[in-house]
């Protein structure tokens, strides 16, 4: 079903969910302001944030914000991201003598979908509860030439798009109103943390050296991106 409006979508979803959904909550300004909408209609909103990295300080202390101030009666639910297996299972930053042990490991790379499948098993929520993801048709022309055409609801996912209509100025004005505060990620990088490119890399290298190093004990030749670029380890 296409539906005229985000409004619409979420009213019809929340009936359907009997007003129970999972958010992504990627601490992204899109996922804020999914979740904002999401309120409106929904009586229980479980956060998901996915980490590439557990347990990185400057992303603690955000959650940590989000936890007390905006998800009081609902914990945030921290779960690796498919990436973090991937980048595993593909050897990516390893060191030689660890490739054999993760081979022989056969390191299994999940779908998003198995992960909020175990979420919501965890939880002892139905598998047909939906979750929204803050995915905007104005992100890009695939992502509305989709929308326009399929609609902002994917049945056999069980996902939504809670302001896939929302456009910058309603997107800042409704955060903005919401006194919600975007994680120190925006202050850096300008969005959120998400990958390991040197434009993330030497940020998170200057800003926060104790996380830097938490990720090369996950990936030891991290700083090889840093050598690409011609950046002195």
């Amino acid at each position: 079903m296409i539906d005229a409006t985000s409004e619409d979508l979420c009213e019809r979803i929340a009936e359907k969910s009997n007003g129970v959904a999972i958010c992504s909550f990627s601490m992204g300004k899109d996922s804020i302001a999914a979740y904002i909408q999401m309120k409106k209609y929904f009586d229980r909103i479980i956060p998901v944030f996915y980490y590439i990295v557990p347990g990185l300080a400057f992303q603690q202390r955000s959650l940590e914000y989000y936890q007390n101030e905006v998800f009081k009666d609902e914990r945030i639910i921290q779960m690796p991201s498919p990436a973090t297996y991937r980048q595993l299972a593909y050897f990516m930053y390893q060191h030689p003598a660890a490739i054999d042990h993760i081979a022989e490991s056969d390191v299994y790379i999940p779908h998003y979908d198995e992960i909020f499948a175990a979420v919501k098993e965890d939880l002892n929520l139905d598998q047909d509860t939906y979750t929204g993801v803050g995915v905007r048709m104005n992100d890009s022309l695939n992502r509305r030439f989709s929308i326009k055409r399929y609609g902002a609801e994917n049945t056999k996912r069980r996902q939504f798009y809670p302001v896939f209509d929302w456009n910058n100025d309603k997107l800042i004005s409704e955060i903005r109103a919401s006194g919600i505060k975007l994680p120190v990620d925006y202050q850096i990088w300008g969005r959120s943390f998400d990958g390991f490119h040197y434009k993330f890399l030497k940020p998170l290298k200057d800003h926060f050296p104790e996380d830097f190093e938490r990720v090369k004990e996950m990936y030891p030749f991290v700083e090889l991106e840093l050598l690409r670029y011609g950046q002195a380890i």
